[in-house]
């Protein structure tokens, strides 16, 4: 009978604000007429929940509280195994492992990893040998086991393996990251001579992959920083590809980065701090060359560094001067010489002194002065002409058909053109910095991609972002976490059918609610990112312009009512429903991180600059733009790897490259010589890379057997081992995990493996049996 399901004793879950969940039993059933019930919870608390409803709903599970697991299986290092698969029993069997210090959980084909905000003895060398050449399921679920299965089955079936480690700012992603790459690194080869299966230390590994390991802190002190979030926050996203020959040797490896935070060079929220390595260099360069390049260890001196207040900076437990030793190791690990090293120093110190350059207002205009000792050393440092650079800070010239019109620029429009010369300069040492430690990674002669016959990519990506203030950098990011849970469903789906037909059970195959349609909203022909990129195409152009054209492209329509929706309040914003929750955008400087552009006087005057390493910065990077245009097709060109060796192609073939048209929204001319006199400005904008490398990565995910580590934060205050129910929850359902459960519910959710079907059931058979 459908009322034996929720008979008296009954264990349930009930929502609560406070927990999300709290445990309650049915205290009492009665039965009515018509097939009616009234149940009768009593929840942990005292506090009693009456629910009338049918025998009906009772059968189809509507409308009432989800049922509780039993105590066996309320530790179980699989929610895959759970009797009741369903929301607060995932959330309850997370939290009871973690209060156990069992920080990983498998959740069928992904890893749920809860950070612990303390160092745990799980990554050393013997927990390396202990998982190498293991089943997953075997042992504890662990990170391990998940490179274990992305090795092995890359040994197996020949085919290249992606690790998707995503999660929330704060949640451990770049840690995930990097013990992936030292147990990749570390494992030996099955036709190894070493009795060992793994590497004890870092002088049994190669030089190559001694280098792909200071790669680490090599990205992180010039692409993370400090946020209110997490003190080591990545602030860009690195697919790196791990590359093998066909005895599963590491022959090479590459780097692929995404969306850097360029406007963080400029300005940090309170408490936050701008990237690491700004600091290290104050706090860590010797007194002859800190005086030489103008530096000082108060970094309250510098405009771009202290702008976070008192609070931000040091971090607790992080020594600058001791981490700008480890740079520096790691940059001459990866080849880069002391010398060049210091002209990357040099550069960082001109951008420091370039935030310090005072812009004065006069009544209509700005003005800089001559004798700023910061100007001094900017320009200086930079190898442009001073007077130049003060020139084209406060004026700007147009250009038309018949002549060039000089205008002049007040104080808030020549602040923004000196800090875009901030941002452009740094983004290009980044994307320098990224193209140098490929050439280091590429293998003795460079040949790395053509001996690799497999390999294994790990994207280490940011996860959804909602803020109090939403701008353009959460909508790039949450636009890509889209992109990435379209893959993730359709590749559980397709998991699931799979797993039916090969056990030959006949089930009716389901549709799953995908997010094609705000995806189409978007990057769609008319959507999001292509009115951005008209609007920021025109002189006039204006944010609020831009939401108006939003609103009548989108807003009431039929197809689109779901997904694009106005606020409440205000008419400075517009929100979108993703697939986690809905997110508020303030368009407020929308068009100008999109176009995040140099003026064509300045691009000019640094194309001519007279520092040698400077020059060869901005040409390496603005040539891996592949000359910064975009193409029309939907699949951009990837810069290529290797430029050595045959033109076979099946280096191409075998190892897809991730590659990206650069950030660097730039025309390679530097100046203004090609452009004709009224034509359109045609810069690629920021929107227009980032959805041309999103394509390009998720064709490359497309062509790969795909793991899944979900990263978990536990509570704001980082506190180790504390869990707050409320915000897990949160970024469960962001990250797809319950998504993954109502696939898996739409079919057959509970899975026994047959010895254990028999010995749970032997009990009701019959002797004879």
């Amino acid at each position: 009978m459908a009322e034996n399901i929720y008979s008296k004793g009954t264990r349930v879950w009930i929502e609560d604000k406070d927990f999300a969940w709290i445990s309650a039993e049915v205290s009492s059933v009665t039965k009515g007429p018509d097939d009616t019930f009234k149940l009768v919870f009593i929840d942990e608390r005292g506090k009693e929940t009456v629910i009338n409803t049918t025998g009906k709903d009772i059968k189809d599970n509507k409308g009432l509280p989800p049922l509780r697991n039993p105590p066996l299986l309320e530790t179980a290092d699989d929610l895959a195994t759970l009797s009741h698969l369903n929301e607060p029993s995932v959330l309850h069997t997370i939290r009871n492992r973690y209060a156990q210090h069992s920080i990983y959980t498998y959740s069928g084909i992904v890893l749920i990893a809860v950070n612990p905000f303390q160092r745990v003895t799980l990554y050393g060398p013997e927990i390396i040998q202990a998982y190498s050449g293991r089943r997953r399921g075997d042992l504890e679920p662990h990170l391990f086991a998940i490179a274990e299965d992305a090795y092995t089955a890359m040994r197996k079936e020949g085919m290249g393996q992606t690790i998707i480690v995503s999660g929330e700012s704060g949640a451990g992603k770049t840690e995930s990251a990097k013990f992936i790459m030292r147990y990749l690194a570390s494992v030996n080869p099955p036709d190894s001579t070493s009795k060992s299966k793994a590497k004890f230390s870092l002088d049994d590994s190669s030089e190559i992959e001694k280098q792909i390991l200071a790669t680490n802190p090599i990205l992180e002190s010039f692409g993370n920083a400090k946020t209110t979030r997490n003190d080591n926050s990545s602030r860009f996203g690195k697919y790196i590809q791990i590359l093998f020959d066909g005895k599963q040797r590491i022959v090479g490896a590459r780097i692929r980065t995404y969306l850097l935070e360029r406007s963080r060079i400029v300005f940090q929220p309170l408490t936050e701090r701008n990237y690491h390595i700004f600091y290290q260099l104050c706090a860590g360069a010797p007194l002859k060359e800190r005086k030489d390049l103008g530096l000082d260890m108060d970094i309250t001196k510098f405009h771009f560094l202290k702008q976070g207040g008192s609070s931000s900076t040091p971090i607790a437990g992080v020594d600058d001067a001791e981490e700008f030793r480890a740079t520096q190791q790691a940059l001459s690990t990866v080849g880069i010489s002391v010398e060049k090293q210091w002209a990357v120093f040099r550069l960082l110190a001109a951008l420091l002194h370039l935030g310090n350059v005072k812009i004065t207002p006069l009544r209509t205009e700005a003005s800089l002065d001559e004798g700023d000792p910061a100007l001094i050393l900017a320009t200086r440092f930079l190898g442009v002409s001073l007077a130049e650079f003060k020139k084209w800070t406060v004026k700007k010239q147009i250009i038309t058909r018949s002549e060039k019109i000089v205008t002049s620029l007040n104080v808030t429009q020549a602040t923004v053109v000196r800090d875009s010369v901030a941002k452009f300069v740094y983004a290009c040492l980044f994307e320098w910095l990224v193209a140098i430690v490929n050439e280091s990674l590429a293998g003795e002669n460079g040949d790395a991609a053509e001996r690799a016959e497999m390999f294994i990519g790990v994207l280490d990506i940011y996860g959804f972002e909602h803020f109090q203030k939403n701008s353009f950098e959460q909508f790039s990011i949450n636009y890509a976490n889209e992109k990435l849970q379209q893959e993730f469903n359709s590749h559980v789906f397709k998991l699931e059918q799979e797993e039916y037909i090969k056990e030959e059970i006949e089930w009716t195959f389901i549709n799953f609610s995908d997010n094609q349609p705000c995806i189409n909203v978007i990057e769609g022909k008319l959507g999001v990112l292509a009115l951005l990129d008209e609007e920021s195409r025109l002189p006039a152009g204006s944010d609020a312009s831009f939401l108006q054209k939003l609103n009548n492209q989108f807003f009431a329509k039929p197809d689109y009512k779901e997904v694009y929706k106005k606020p409440r309040f205000g008419n400075s914003a517009f929100t979108i429903a993703h697939y986690a929750l809905d997110v508020t955008y303030e368009v407020e400087g929308f068009l100008e991180k999109n176009r995040d552009t140099v003026p064509d006087e300045h691009m000019t005057l640094l194309a001519a600059t007279k520092n040698t390493f400077l020059k060869e910065v901005l040409d390496a990077a603005l040539n891996s733009t592949r000359e910064a245009k975009i193409p029309d097709s939907p699949h951009p060109a990837s810069p290529a790897f290797s430029e050595s060796g045959s033109t076979g192609s099946r280096r191409s073939s075998v190892i897809p490259d991730p590659g990206r048209l650069s950030f660097i929204a730039q025309s390679s001319s530097g100046g203004t010589g090609s452009k004709r006199p009224g034509a359109t400005n045609k810069k690629p904008t920021q929107g227009s890379i980032f959805k041309a490398s999103l394509i390009t990565l998720m064709d490359t995910l497309s062509v790969t057997n795909v793991h899944y580590i979900r990263c978990i934060k536990p509570n704001e205050q980082k506190k180790p081992w504390e869990f707050q129910p409320q915000q897990v929850l949160g970024q469960l359902r962001a990250c797809g995990i319950l998504e993954t459960i109502r696939i898996s519910c739409a079919g057959y959710p509970t899975r026994w493996v047959y010895e254990e079907f028999a010995e749970r059931s032997v009990v009701r058979c019959h002797a004879q049996e």
